[in-house]
């Protein structure tokens, strides 16, 4: 090693500015989880059609990657926090690589679903990790700021990019060129994770002489699966939910009387980690009510090709590129309850005046719209990150950020299943067809009844998201009443 890079390297990566150099680990992962999501996606059709299997396999592709990593978000977050987030973090790369390289190869749809399973232990293991890794890292008053940056900046940069670099890739080079990208940033990542964390195992000596609760793990596994099952499989019917309670309830039992649970239940005590957890499910809901229910009114309803939906859409994604860093800076100034409580009010709004999109809308109504969501979106969720983050002692930041995770993940499959229960039951009364209502075979446009059932339902979905912006917005006032924050920032 040369004279300059070992200075460079022992006075600036390790110097007083370390704390951002290490962020770019976090940046990293963020950007492969949510470039991957849109990658994916375009991709789908010619997959499917390659390995001539139909578009339930293409669903599962996408469910069997939320199933597996929200069921492993919390014993992952307790790993971290055993064994220290450097080693759990640079494992969630190197398995996510890996996963993501063989599936390249895959030959055929099982390999494929395999490896995507693969894919969802290393998200989980690196995901779980990224919360807890910037606060660690900024402790002071530049918390706000870097979450904004790692969080809201790159997850809108991945979310916008990844369908555009997927649509291109999977027409110039094939599908599996995504998987192999992937797979190149995360060995990236891998290496970047070993050179730029810090040993953190001796931070805990305490955790470390804890053992980890298997029984626990495994309960809250089967538990969340039933219950993910049960909102997005309405093939289960009531079962789905039943054994879910049933586990979850017997996991609840284990983790009271385990002496090392784990899950601290006395976290669900915090009244700040409670209640900004119910903001953050409330938003998440809503959001997903508006990707699910979106697409099918540009496409369906109004005639528009994907390319041009697509477009449309990106329009949060770009207003979350401008706020969600000034979010950041604004936290760090006057604390998290004014910018989130504000989030909460913007995404109500915005979720009601889309509630009156129809069929003779134009995309100068609709792009202010979603313009405005993206802004309640980005005023919302870094402030939320940073008084959930704060508010737990810092030997918990590993489980902590697991349950934000899972909140993430649990919000997106309820407001998927909400948001089709409202078109659905609409369309059912039309049709006298109790089952899935295959959208793009109804033909909407060209059945004035149709059109009418899905635009009540559309309607009822999206008057739903809005008040689940104003319950994002009261339970951020708790929640700042929990921890006595007011409208001052935290001393």
């Amino acid at each position: 090693m040369t004279p300059w890079l070992r200075d460079f390297i022992d006075n600036r990566v390790f110097g007083p500015n370390h704390r951002w150099w290490a962020l770019w680990v976090v940046v990293i992962s963020v950007f492969i989880a949510t470039t991957d999501v849109g990658m994916l996606t375009i991709s789908l059709p010619v997959i499917i059609t390659e390995f001539r299997t139909d578009i339930t396999f293409a669903g599962w592709i996408v469910f069997v990657y939320a199933l597996v990593t929200g069921a492993l978000y919390l014993p992952c977050g307790r790993l971290s926090d055993l064994l220290g987030r450097k080693l759990t973090f640079s494992a969630g790369f190197l398995v996510y690589g890996v996963a993501s390289a063989l599936a390249g190869l895959a030959h055929g749809p099982a390999q494929l679903m395999a490896c995507r399973v693969g894919q969802a232990v290393g998200a989980a293991l690196m995901m779980t990790n990224t919360f807890a890794l910037t606060a660690s890292l900024f402790t002071g008053p530049d918390r706000g700021r870097a979450m904004g940056l790692s969080g809201g900046l790159v997850s809108a940069i991945g979310f916008t990019l990844g369908p555009v670099v997927g649509g291109f890739i999977t027409f110039t080079l094939g599908w599996r060129y995504i998987f192999f990208i992937s797979s190149a940033l995360s060995f990236i990542g891998f290496a970047a994770a070993r050179l730029l964390l810090l040993d953190d195992r001796d931070t805990g000596k305490r955790a470390q002489r804890e053992p980890f609760d298997f029984a626990g793990a495994g309960l809250f596994a089967v538990g969340l699966t039933f219950l993910l099952l049960g909102i997005t499989r309405g093939g289960l019917g009531y079962w789905g939910f039943v054994l879910s309670a049933v586990f979850l309830g017997l996991f609840v039992w284990r983790e009271a009387t385990c002496p090392y649970p784990i899950l601290d239940l006395a976290l669900l005590r915090i009244v700040p980690f409670a209640a900004g957890n119910i903001a953050r499910l409330s938003t998440f809901v809503a959001l997903s009510t508006n990707e699910l229910m979106m697409p099918f009114l540009l496409q369906l309803v109004l005639g528009m090709d994907p390319l041009e939906a697509g477009g449309l859409m990106t329009a949060i994604a770009l207003v979350l590129m401008v706020v969600s860093p000034s979010a950041g800076w604004l936290t760090d100034r006057i604390g998290s309850t004014v910018p989130a409580a504000a989030g909460g009010a913007v995404v109500a709004v915005a979720m009601y005046s889309l509630s009156f999109l129809g069929q003779d809308s134009t995309p100068a109504e609709i792009v202010p719209r979603l313009a405005l969501l993206g802004v309640g979106l980005g005023l919302f969720q870094t402030p939320n990150n940073h008084g959930l983050i704060s508010s737990v002692p810092p030997e918990r930041l590993g489980i902590a950020s697991s349950v934000i995770s899972i909140i993430r993940s649990v919000g997106r499959s309820l407001g998927t299943a909400t948001a089709t229960a409202f078109v659905g039951m609409r369309l059912a009364a039309v049709t006298n067809e109790s089952g899935p209502q295959d959208l793009a075979a109804l033909n909407l446009a060209g059945n004035p009844r149709l059109l009418e059932a899905f635009m009540e339902g559309y309607g009822y979905a999206y008057i739903t998201a809005a008040c689940l912006g104003l319950s994002a917005l009261t339970f951020t006032l708790i929640a700042a009443a929990g921890r006595g924050e007011g409208t001052r920032k935290r001393s």
